[in-house]
């Protein structure tokens, strides 16, 4: 009986040291997990330090159209090819916040000229701008996608809305901050929509030419604060900044909406009762 005794005492210290050594696992495994998520999470917290985001701040803290004008009937061309189709300018000044620029390298904003009529939505002009620190920090902006380069490499675009165009191509200006000389922009919004073929005119020309009420409603898009590399992108709101209502003027000659100024420097299009297409001013 003895030796059974003395048989089962090793037994049981094996299996008190074996599960000595599992909960010693254990305690090593739940140890791990957790030095190695304040490692990441330390890392990540340096990245965020060293990266040093920009607090945004809108851009322009104003948006107002000071003149509008519609030509459904807009025919161009040259001695090989003649255009038919619409044209619409909008003039709109853009009112800076000096605020807008602290701790980052350059701020975009983008807007949506909302065109639409008795009958409906018509077409979404996208305008855009920037405003950066470095004047040799943008190499250029433009294109149907409202895209901007920056000399260090870094491509913006601008963002879609769901389920709706937006033209970009309608405008867009960069501005360096230091040599702005006020503490506005004039933007000037422009799409002419045309055809080879005055029988197959697109949607939008066909429904400008329709129209009996033209309206435009001003919205902002997004900001986007630029740090190197790095860019942050606020969307906007839905809010209408600005609803307008263009004229009628009746007689083929458009519709038109504010006042027809002289120092618009822009090759705008007016009303041709005693106002005739002007020249850009130097």
């Amino acid at each position: 009986m003895a030796l059974i005794v003395s048989g089962e005492k090793p037994m049981v210290e094996k299996k008190l040291i074996a599960c000595s050594i599992l909960a010693i696992a254990i305690g090593i495994a739940a140890i791990v997990p957790l030095e190695y998520m304040m490692a990441v999470q330390a890392q990540e917290n340096a990245q965020q330090a060293n990266t040093a985001l920009p607090k945004v701040e809108p851009l322009l803290n104003g948006v107002g159209i000071t003149y509008a004008y519609c030509n459904p009937n807009k025919i161009t061309g040259n001695a090989t090819m003649t255009l038919y189709g619409a044209n619409i300018q909008v003039v709109a000044n853009f009112t800076l916040n000096v605020d807008a620029l602290d701790n980052a390298d350059a701020q975009i904003e983008y807007y949506k000229f909302a065109v639409s009529s008795d009958e409906g939505p018509i077409l979404n002009m996208g305008y855009y701008v920037v405003v950066d620190f470095n004047p040799y920090s943008i190499v250029g902006i433009g294109g149907s996608e409202g895209t901007i380069n920056f000399a260090n490499g870094l491509t913006f675009k601008g963002p879609r809305g769901e389920d709706q165009e937006i033209y970009y191509d309608c405008g867009g200006q960069a501005i360096n901050y230091e040599a702005w000389p006020s503490g506005y922009t004039m933007g000037f919004v422009s799409k002419y929509i045309f055809a080879t073929d005055p029988n197959n005119l697109p949607q939008a020309a066909v429904m400008l030419k329709n129209a009996q009420t033209l309206y435009i409603d001003v919205s902002k898009i997004c900001t986007v604060t630029v740090k190197g590399n790095v860019t942050v992108t606020t969307p906007a709101t839905d809010q209408i900044l600005q609803h307008i209502e263009l004229t009628n003027i009746g007689s083929g000659f458009g519709f038109v909406y504010g006042a027809y100024a002289n120092e618009i420097p822009f090759p705008v299009e007016g009303p041709q009762a005693g106002l005739a297409p002007m020249a850009p001013s130097s």
